[in-house]
């Protein structure tokens, strides 16, 4: 729609100047003079310095020199000659309109001076009517900090009117259509967050609102036409602007660190540059600095294409709407450089002009759409790989609940059986994690036998661990080989055995389990544990809580572990409580839970799930601020014939409460 509407401006321009009579080439009647040191008054020019304005020495380019402009005129008919004089040079700095007779200036004008509503004109306009048969000359003198190339025209009054309605025209709706852009790219930024919708939003604000409305000399007249330092350097200014904007929209719009890395590393260069010109435009304001200014960003412009076009051919799709947007735009201006280093004439005075004001404005209008298509065509690449990640992270919850389900089948439920009671908690910090509990009632030998373990890490790797160990606990607890030997023996046993399972199983892993089994004798009240780097087993008898610790090595960590080993006398009534240390992490206050804590809300008067409940009050688990899985087992014993003291073969310590 863009395009269709920008053409039929195109088009309309050409049907006008068909219907409408058309301007006439200055050239043939100006001769030019250059006043390099700038100093030449009017009253002391010498006619004989003039040479004929060929195109050549019209396109003066960057220069510090200020020229002269001599129109001479003769009127041969016995009708007023109606004829206006238009300058086609938009940034001009300073100009002065004299006639021989006349010591003042008859007109003036620039950027340099606050501007006068009242000319009406975007570029120089002087009034050259002439009466029936008289001749006349009039002076022009030009001075300018940006590129001198000046293309000359004498219109008719219908003509400049035509002219200047067009431009009108032409201006009200290529802003129209890169305002309404600006606000859409805005827009969907907020609504997405997508940040290259931002650096689009950008580029229109900075290289086609600001920097091509500048310099086609349309904001200073009408934003700014009392700021004459700022009018003077705006144009400058806006090329720093857009190239610092071009450079961020380059680099994420092409995804070069990604897509380019190798070049990325370098895009400091440019910015630096841009960063150093804004800072010299404000002590340092000269022809020289914008001349170098618009030169690199000649060349960056090129850089954008040529890795646009690099990026095509590697099958990046939006590289191919990005790669044809600045396409227009470098041809465009290429046609305007060699037209104004007269290395290519357009003989047509049409496209002489279009080329600097139509042509440049529909490429300018095409390449903020291609650049539109080009991300709207990377927001379509990114909305489909998120599809593709949600879909596989879906799938990846999908896998984790069932995971979850499998793993809390692993935990056994609370049991009362002949001679005790137990209850069980287990929390994960994650959905599944690496804590895994568990008890084996051999009826045949009337022993019990308790495990709890703790491996390293969360997540997936620690479950799948404390799976094994799961299955290989209650596969080796029940084996008739296993069934038959005597506790210690059996305990010294399963301890190797899980220390290969966790070795074979994580071996290019750095995980590790620390575990705590013990095997209670429901006859006689002995109580024999083996603990590989776990936490203390706590005994609480007549509400006075035993800390018992004969500590080692965590499984997997030696092929031959160091297994603390020992035994306790239990009696009926005995509370055992035994955990992982994310139990005391997972407090509700910022400080951390001390064993002790726990222990003073076991009684012996209360119920399991009193005791429970109290302990999860205190350090159940908060989603808010579990940083590690907890877990505990508590078992109550009952009836036991054993009523002795503790005797040795451990290290034991009584705290009281």
């Amino acid at each position: 729609m863009l395009k269709t509407l920008l053409l039929g401006l195109f088009l309309l321009r050409t049907s006008a100047l068909m219907a409408i009579s058309v301007p006439q080439m200055a050239e043939p009647y100006l001769s030019i003079w250059e006043d390099k040191g700038g100093q030449t008054a009017f009253q002391d020019l010498d006619d004989a310095r003039f040479v004929p304005a060929t195109p050549d020495r019209l396109n003066a380019g960057y220069s510090t020199s200020v020229f002269w402009l001599r129109l001479d005129l003769q009127n041969a008919s016995a009708t007023t000659l109606e004829r206006f004089l238009e300058i086609e040079l938009g940034t001009i700095s300073l100009y002065d309109v004299y006639v021989r007779g006349q010591t003042g200036a008859i007109l003036s004008g620039g950027q340099k001076r606050s501007w006068n509503p009242s000319l009406h004109h975007r570029h120089p306009v002087v009034n050259v009517t002439l009466p029936p048969y008289s001749r006349g000359s009039w002076y022009i003198r030009l001075e300018n900090n940006y590129s001198l190339c000046i293309i000359a025209w004498l219109h008719s009054l219908e003509s400049l009117a035509a002219k200047e309605s067009r431009e009108s025209l032409v201006f009200g709706t290529y802003t129209g259509v890169m305002g309404f852009a600006l606000l859409v790219s805005l827009y969907v930024f907020f609504s997405t967050r997508h940040r290259t919708f931002l650096h689009l939003g950008t580029m229109l604000l900075t290289y086609h609102l600001g920097f091509q409305l500048t310099n086609l000399g349309v904001t200073w007249m009408n934003l700014w036409p009392q700021s004459l330092a700022w009018a003077d350097r705006a144009t400058f200014v806006m090329i720093e602007l857009s190239s610092i904007a071009g450079i961020i929209f380059f680099r994420h719009s092409l995804e070069i660190p990604r897509t380019l890395p190798q070049i990325d590393r370098w895009l400091w260069l440019p910015l630096l540059k841009s960063l150093l010109g804004l800072g010299l435009c404000t002590f340092a304001f000269s022809p020289q600095l914008v001349s170098f200014s618009v030169q690199t960003t000649g060349v960056l412009l090129l850089f954008y294409y040529g890795a646009g076009i690099y990026l095509w051919r590697k099958a990046y799709p939006p590289a191919a709407y990005y790669s044809i947007g600045w396409m227009l735009v470098i041809l465009v201006n290429i046609l305007s450089i060699l037209q104004a280093a007269d290395l290519v004439r357009f003989d047509d005075p049409w496209f002489r002009s279009a080329v600097r004001f139509e042509l440049l404005l529909l490429s300018c209008a095409l390449h903020a759409g291609f650049l539109a298509i080009a991300i709207g065509n990377q927001f379509q690449k990114v909305q489909k790989d998120r599809a593709r990640e949600q879909d596989v992270r879906r799938r990846l919850e999908k896998n984790l609940d069932d995971a979850h389900i499998v793993q809390e089948a692993f935990i056994p439920d609370d049991r009362e059986g002949p001679g005790f009671e137990i209850v069980t908690s287990h929390h994960a910090s994650a959905r599944i994690g690496g804590d895994w509990l568990g008890y084996h009632h051999d009826v045949r030998h009337k022993r019990l036998i308790l495990a709890i373990c703790d491996v390293t890490g969360h997540g997936l790797p620690a479950a799948l661990l404390s799976g094994a160990i799961h299955g290989a606990f209650h596969g080796l607890a029940r084996t008739e080989e296993m069934d038959a030997l005597p506790a210690p023996e059996l305990l010294s046993m399963l301890m190797r055995r899980l220390n290969d399972v966790v070795g074979m199983t994580a071996t290019h892993t750095p995980l590790l389990a620390t575990m705590l089994i013990l095997s209670i004798d429901l006859e006689s009240g002995r109580m024999d544990y083996r603990n590989a780097g776990h936490t203390p087993l706590v005994v609480v008898r007549d509400n006075r809580p035993v800390y018992i610790l004969q500590g080692g090595s965590p499984l997997g960590l030696k092929t031959q572990p160091n297994i603390g080993a020992g035994h306790y006398e239990a009696r009926t009534g005995d509370t055992l409580f035994i955990y992982t240390d994310g139990l005391l992490d997972n407090v509700r206050s910022s400080r951390r839970l001390q064993l002790h804590h726990l222990t003073r809300l076991f009684s012996s008067e209360d119920s399991l799930s009193a005791i429970q409940k109290r302990i999860e009050e205190l350090a159940g688990p908060d989603a808010a601020v579990m940083e590690d899985d907890c877990s505990y087992i508590i078992c109550r014993l009952h009836d036991l014939a054993g009523q002795s003291l503790p005797i040795g073969g451990s290290r034991l310590w009584r705290k009281s409460v």
